[in-house]
């Protein structure tokens, strides 16, 4: 289904910006792979009608292994929040509205 979902997509995406899928596909991961970048260091990245994508550091936690008892040092970890911009967020309210 996930597959079926990105085929449709892609080809959507392709047919409105005028090139082939496969060149699509390229443009995709190069994003893709920009996003993760930028988002691996302490900065957001913004798109313009779309939304912001801002990396938030976690510092190391403990915790216990209820199993064990042992006592365990999380390391820390970088997890990237998404928020979607205001013209996005209405779109998706509205189709939740017709559902």
């Amino acid at each position: 289904m996930k597959e079926a979902m990105n085929g449709r997509f892609i080809t959507e995406l392709s047919g409105r910006i005028g090139r082939d899928r496969k060149s699509t596909q390229v443009l995709l991961e190069g994003l893709r792979t920009t996003l993760v970048q930028h988002c691996a260091e302490p900065e957001s990245v913004a798109v313009p009608g779309f939304g912001t994508f801002k990396s938030v550091k976690h510092e190391e936690t403990v915790s216990r292994d209820l199993s064990t008892g042992r006592t365990l040092l999380l390391p820390p970890e970088v997890t990237i929040e998404f928020s979607p911009a205001s013209r996005l967020r209405k779109i998706a309210e509205r189709n939740v509205d017709t559902e």
